[in-house]
């Protein structure tokens, strides 16, 4: 097998893993997280303020100092999305809000080059193949190392999980709390019976097909309890988080 990337080998090799968002567009937050020594960094474009001139500061960033997978949620499922965040380097993608096989499908087919896709080809012109010198390498081991994540966040997703899951090239399904109890107008209601119905109906489902199964920490049971209820893979905090986290108790802990 070719070489993976720092995530994908460990989950290929039955470990959990451990990620962190980044919000901002910070290279300097990036960095103090990738020198952490997280699995995966993951830049976040759909909620994020980032852009992709940002995004490319910040993952020379994270090289520097470390071999964290640097992935990208990117807005929507878009093609051209997809063709930028990975031209500029990105090892893998995740979509929000998959609900069909069919967008799963859409998903995995922007991430891959012709006969197994439809993504534009443009080495010279991007850092992914250090603009032209390590195109062959690049078109080798790209697939190997590429993570594609399908985000699972409505109740239409929920249904539709085996076939999602189903469709070749998709590595991972990832649960997003948030949207996943407002399809179903409980937006953050997590106590709720219905709520919690999706939910475990979600995370069981998906590890039942064999896919890694992601989500978000939860605030309740943290990330050691989902990893022993099966999950695989956990984005623990961010950049932004953690920073609001450690002014609070900062201030907290003074008498002034």
């Amino acid at each position: 097998m070719k070489q993976m990337g720092r995530l994908k080998a460990k989950l290929a090799a039955g470990k959990k893993g451990t990620g962190c968002w980044c919000f901002t567009g910070s290279a300097d937050m990036a960095e103090i997280l990738g020198a952490a020594g997280f699995d995966a960094i993951m830049i976040d474009h759909e909620h994020g303020g980032g852009n992709l001139a940002d995004a490319i500061h910040q993952h020379r960033a994270i090289r520097s100092v470390g071999d964290s997978s640097i992935l990208m949620r990117i807005p929507s499922n878009d093609p051209v999305a997809v063709k930028r965040a990975l031209d500029a380097g990105m090892e893998g993608i995740m979509f929000p809000c998959v609900n069909t096989a069919a967008e799963a499908k859409a998903a995995v087919d922007a991430c891959r080059y012709p006969p197994n896709g439809t993504r534009g080809a443009g080495f010279g012109a991007a850092r992914l193949a250090t603009y032209g010198r390590d195109t062959d390498a690049y078109r080798a081991e790209f697939e190997d190392k590429m993570m594609i994540i399908c985000q699972i966040e409505t109740a239409e997703a929920v249904q539709n999980i085996e076939e999602i899951a189903a469709v070749d090239g998709v590595d991972m399904l990832f649960i997003g709390p948030y949207d996943l109890s407002g399809s179903i107008g409980k937006l953050g209601d997590f106590e709720d019976p219905e709520v919690k119905a999706q939910f475990e109906n979600a995370r069981d489902r998906i590890k039942a097909t064999g896919k890694w199964l992601g989500c978000i920490a939860s605030a309740k049971e943290g990330p050691n309890q989902m990893y022993k209820d099966g999950f695989d893979f956990i984005l623990s905090g961010s950049d932004v988080s953690l920073m609001k986290s450690a002014a609070d108790q900062l201030l907290e802990s003074l008498d002034a």
